[in-house]
Formats: structure tokens, sequence, C-alpha cells
């Protein structure tokens, strides 16, 4: 597929994977890892109370009434990638490994964050469930190798970075340019008007993924163009839905304290003008849409 998009120039990723040593027999749930916010929030407050220093602002940015009311105010800068197979199972003593996708000046953030993972790791993600100590944390560059970027008491903090631009066009290669389908595999919930979305097209869905690609862009990777998104979301209301197979999923964390309702399911589309939005939707995969986004709701694939 030629792909339209906009300039990405200096906007990239790191992908870092933290390695665990599970301190008692622990089930990885996507509803548990859905806790990991509160669980971090936590872990900040004890490291600011002793350090004197900021961490929340790692989990909760905070930005000026001016910017968030002219973009969609920022998750965090990071998206947590949960293990390729769950519920996933790990013994007492063995390993796991969680990975990071860190964007534009997050990848700067990454000895903060190794600092709280330590810390959560001590009192668990959520209600004292999956403790664990932090062996290591790699770095997985656009080929697929790896290497060590911390471990107690060495390490660089210089994980490789990957090019959107190239990774884009890389995703693109070989796709068709006038058919597209996306999977949601965990529950994406999407507001509008004050209510969810149930039954969404993809005219619905689409805003929520370009408003996402580019307020990261815009607070992370200092992407400054101009976008014409009204253009593009009549791009996405034009195109001929050939599939739509949706249904609502709700989630709770372990601890009940949060719970998120949402649609998971297949969506395809067709039509011309599609390679001129294929790239937010492409991006998108990479962050995840709807509330608790950065930590794998609203999780979906371009198929």
């Amino acid at each position: 597929m030629k792909l339209t998009h906009p300039s990405l120039e200096g906007a990239d990723f790191a992908l870092v994977h933290f390695k665990l040593r599970m301190v008692e027999r622990s089930l990885f749930t996507a509803q548990l890892l859905l806790g990991m916010r509160a669980g971090l929030l936590k872990a900040a407050r004890r490291l600011e109370s002793v350090k004197g220093q900021p961490y929340a602002d790692l989990v909760d940015p905070q930005v000026d009434f001016h910017e968030a009311h002219q973009h969609q105010k920022p998750a965090p800068a990071f998206v947590l990638v949960p293990p390729a197979e769950i519920p996933l199972e790990v013994a007492a003593g063995s390993c796991a490994f969680l990975t990071f996708r860190l964007f534009g000046q997050g990848v700067q953030e990454l000895p903060r964050l190794i600092e709280l993972m330590a810390e959560m790791g001590e009192y668990g993600v959520e209600a004292g469930l999956l403790r664990f100590t932090l062996e290591c944390v790699e770095s997985e560059d656009a080929s697929g190798n790896r290497r060590l970027v911390w471990m107690e008491g060495e390490g660089d903090f210089a994980p490789a970075l990957i090019p959107l631009s190239w990774w884009l066009e890389d995703f693109a290669a070989g796709r068709g340019e006038t058919e597209m389908a996306v999977r949601f595999d965990t529950p994406a919930r999407l507001m509008s008007h004050g209510k969810p979305l149930f039954q969404p097209g993809f005219g619905d869905v689409f805003p929520f993924m370009l408003r996402r690609v580019t307020s990261m862009l815009y607070y992370y990777c200092q992407m400054r163009g101009s976008i014409n998104a009204r253009r593009l979301v009549d791009l996405a209301n034009g195109l001929e839905t050939t599939l739509s197979r949706l249904e609502w999923r709700d989630w709770k964390s372990v601890a009940g304290q949060e719970t998120i309702g949402g649609v998971v399911g297949e969506l395809a589309v067709s039509g011309p003008g599609l390679e001129d939005l294929w790239w937010a939707v492409a991006l998108g995969s990479l962050l995840n849409i709807g509330k608790g986004a950065a930590f794998g709701a609203g999780r979906y694939a371009v198929i």
C-alpha cells in the first residue's frame, strides 16, 4: 500500500521488556493488569514520600488547561503490551516478562518507570497479587534483537529507537489499498455525548483512533503540523462496512475498584480514500483506544 500520512520525522518509540521473578504462584490476567494503574500510583506516592521527587506524573500526566482543550488530555507516554498468551500462570520463583512501548519523550522516562515497577513489585500489582522482584530490563530493536539496558547496578538506560515512519511503511507493505479490517481483542469503551457506544460503526470508531494518535504525537513526539481531521472523519464515514461483528463485554479489576465495559470483535470496511486515513488506524494499533488504553483495554489489531 502506498501511504499518505503527515510527517513523522523524529517520532519514534522503544519496545522494552521487564523481566519479573514472581514471589509466589501468580496468574496474569488482562483484568488484573488493568489494575496496574492503581498499583503504579500507589508506588509513586511511596517513592515521592521517600525521595521528594515526582513520580505520579508518569501514570497521570498533568497538562495546562489550554493544551488539554486543544488536544485530548494525554495518557501516559507508555502502553502496556500484555503477554501473548493470557491468562498466564507463573510458578513461584519463575520469571515472566511484561512489555511496554514508550513513545517519544517518554523514552527518557525509562529510569523512573523502572523505579516505579520495582517499587510496585514489592506490594503487588493489585490487592497484593502479582508480587515480584525486577530482575532486568531488555530493549528490542526493529529486527527483533534484544539487549540488556538495566540490571541492578548496571545498564545504560538507552533502549533502541524504532522510527514510527519506518514501522508504518513496514506494517503497510503488501496490504490492500481499498479494504481493511480491525479486530478488538480487549474491550474498547468509547463515549459519545456522555454515553457509551454499544454498536459503533467504523465512522464512530475512527475519531477515537485519530484523537489518540494525534494526542500522543503532539505531547510526546512534538508533532505540530496541522491535520485536516474533518476531512479524514468524512472519509471514514464514507467507507462501506463489509463486516460488523461487535459485542459488548464487561471487565472488572480484581479488587472491583474499576470496571471497563466496551466492544470487542471485528469491523471491516472498503472504499476509496482508505489510503489517506490508514496511517492513523495503523498507529492506533500501537496505542489502543478508549478508557484504560495505556493498560491494555481497547487493544485492536489491523488484520
